[in-house]
């Protein structure tokens, strides 16, 4: 009778044990899940709200408009949004306009996406030019100029090669920033600049009697040129 009674005894001690023992891992995995979850909860909330580059229409901006007149007209402004308000596909970096068009009449305050602009391979020059700017074509040849690495969009600083005082030539800063519209492909064409209808005969006449040499300028954050004038004895200096 002792024995059983003693039995039943530690029978339910050892239960109670394995019960408080179950209790208690249960308590440490419901813990450890609580701040897994409350991790990666922060993680994601931290995440939808990052700081994310977007551009961002600040005017009307008609189907059709070049991506290279949105850039160089600054019709955009660069800002950032929560990562959860920014659109799918949106852009952040303004070269994606290059060779690009409005697909859609874009309006103010609205996001730049993927598909607001499609590739464009027949942008006009027209399209490119407003007020008082006017598309100049010139005729540029292996004498008349060097066309090495620009292309249709760049921003150039345009020097000039031509005789000086008693014969000696010089070169010299003609028009710094100037926006090229268009080069010469290899079957032909002309090079189109776009310039002040104020200083267009200038150009003309710059380009049928000297040598034109075009120096490309960073996309952003170019500094302003130096107005210099070089000949054999600044060279030689």
């Amino acid at each position: 009778m002792s024995n059983t009674l003693t039995n039943r005894v530690s029978g339910r001690m050892s239960s109670r044990g394995w019960a408080i023992a179950i209790g208690a891992a249960a308590v440490v995995l419901a813990a450890i899940l609580l701040v897994v979850y409350l991790d990666r909860y922060r993680s994601r909330v931290s995440g939808r709200n990052a700081p994310t580059p977007v551009l961002v229409a600040k005017q009307l901006i008609p189907a059709g408009t070049p991506g290279t007149l949105v850039a160089s007209n600054s019709m955009y402004v660069p800002t950032t949004l929560p990562r959860k308000e920014v659109e799918v596909g949106a852009i952040a970096d303004p070269q994606y306009l290059s060779g690009r068009a409005a697909a859609t009449d874009i309006f103010p305050g609205q996001q730049f996406t993927a598909i607001d602009f499609a590739a464009d391979p027949n942008t006009t020059v027209k399209s490119q030019i407003t007020g008082s700017e006017r598309a100049l074509s010139i005729s540029i040849d292996a004498v008349h100029g060097s066309l090495a690495q620009v292309a249709a969009g760049d921003s150039v600083d345009i020097y000039i090669a031509l005789g000086g005082r008693n014969g000696q030539s010089l070169v010299k800063l003609f028009r710094p920033n100037v926006k090229v519209l268009a080069v010469p492909t290899p079957e032909g064409g002309s090079l189109v600049l776009r310039v002040d209808t104020k200083d267009a005969a200038n150009f003309a006449y710059a380009a049928d009697n000297t040598q034109f040499y075009f120096v490309v300028r960073p996309v952003i954050g170019a500094k302003p040129t130096a107005r210099t004038t070089s000949n054999v004895t600044t060279v030689l200096r």
